[in-house]
């Protein structure tokens, strides 16, 4: 295990532990990633990540995380921060339209919120591309609220099985599910953000 002398552990994949194991029932402030690196994206003809480890990090302390704890960590698993491309993942989505880029001040700042509307119990998946940047397109940043990984994989699965689904299709099926309307414009980015992934991973 690697200690930064403030909060956060490192430790391998080979001593996985449940959350509220490790923080107990009445967690207010630690949460965990599970970081993948040191390999690739690979296309075929859906994402996946290729080669490299999987190590968790633990005790990220929710109420003081930063961009600087972010690069830290990266640090401590043996990268320069300007050398990676690192992603989150919308909880439980598809690695195909669930990643938000973790670069800059505003983006952590995101996933900090991400982090606390999914639950601390909840294990961050984070991705880390070296030197080439393969992801350009990110899952619509309007939507990064609590539903995102319900509405973002119920999305998917819609467009993988009718491809020409439309807004209103979506909306009825989305309240269906989550019995509430889901505002027409937020649908509408991520249905064609959707539709737009898809069809570039059948190309």
């Amino acid at each position: 295990m690697a200690f930064d002398g403030v909060n956060w552990i490192v430790r391998d994949s080979s001593q996985y532990i449940l959350p509220d194991e490790l923080y107990g029932t009445e967690n207010t402030c630690y949460f965990s990633m599970k970081i993948y690196h040191g390999g690739h994206f690979f296309y075929n003809p859906n994402r996946s990540y290729d080669g490299g480890i999987i190590e968790y990090v633990d005790f990220c302390n929710i109420n003081n995380y930063s961009i600087q704890t972010f690069q830290k960590i990266i640090s401590t698993l043996g990268y320069e921060f300007h050398n990676t491309f690192c992603y989150s993942l919308v909880t439980y989505a598809p690695l195909d339209v669930g990643l938000n880029k973790l670069q800059y001040v505003l983006d952590i700042s995101d996933f900090v919120e991400k982090v606390k509307n999914d639950g601390l119990f909840c294990v961050q998946e984070i991705y880390v591309e070296h030197f080439v940047k393969t992801v350009s397109i990110y899952f619509p940043h309007t939507l990064n609220m609590a539903s995102n990984s319900c509405m973002c994989t119920l999305l998917y699965k819609l467009v993988v099985s009718n491809p020409n689904v439309n807004v209103w299709e979506a909306r009825i099926n989305m309240f269906d599910n989550f019995k509430i309307w889901i505002d027409v414009h937020k649908i509408h980015e991520a249905l064609e953000y959707t539709k737009h992934q898809v069809k570039l991973f059948k190309n």
